[in-house]
């Protein structure tokens, strides 16, 4: 079985996640791109990972857009954000994304966050959007304009073994059965 995984990464944790789970089932690994997406037919199983900006999974239209070339092969989708993965947030990511018209199964990272490691405009508007909040009479202490304003010095760093496990054990699981098929 061949494995081909996917990433776009803003600050890395994406790019971490697809090179880990990469390394442990001996899949290609690869920056979304042009010659990536080409290559995706020559593979049995693809992995997409993409960072969460908004509510939706980055660089997941471009690769959805050659879903009809690949609805065949054995598909994971997983977003890595700065929330805690929840069932309710999850699904949130699945409606925005419009990932339900699709056949692919899909995971929820947590992510980290380093405020000085955002590029041009991201930066500016993301300070803006916390000064504007810190502004509001109604804000206290412990609301979260506050918990934001710390990570503007604190970077908040996390890593998700168990859905980079999870993703391994599921691959896993994909190539055992694609054995088992074989000898059938």
């Amino acid at each position: 079985m061949k494995t081909l995984i996917l990433y776009k990464s803003n600050q890395g944790n994406t790019e971490k996640y697809a090179q880990a789970i990469g390394e442990s089932v001996r899949a290609d690994v690869m920056k979304l791109s042009r010659k990536g997406l080409k290559m995706c037919k020559n593979y049995d199983t693809i992995v997409f990972g993409g960072w969460v900006r908004g509510g939706v999974i980055q660089g997941l239209d471009d690769f959805l857009a050659i879903y009809d070339e690949i609805d065949d092969k054995n598909l994971i989708v997983f977003a890595v954000g700065m929330s805690v993965p929840t069932k309710n947030g999850r699904q949130d990511l699945i409606s925005r994304n419009l990932l339900d018209l699709y056949h692919l199964r899909f995971y929820q990272f947590r992510g980290s966050f380093d405020y000085k490691k955002l590029k041009f405009p991201q930066n500016i508007m993301m300070r803006k959007s916390i000064e504007m909040s810190l502004k509001d009479p109604s804000i206290t202490p412990e609301s979260d304009p506050h918990v934001l304003a710390s990570l503007l010095d604190h970077p908040l760093e996390y890593y998700d073994q168990e859905k980079v496990d999870r993703v391994i054990s599921v691959l896993h699981m994909i190539e055992a059965e694609e054995i088992d098929s074989k000898k059938a």
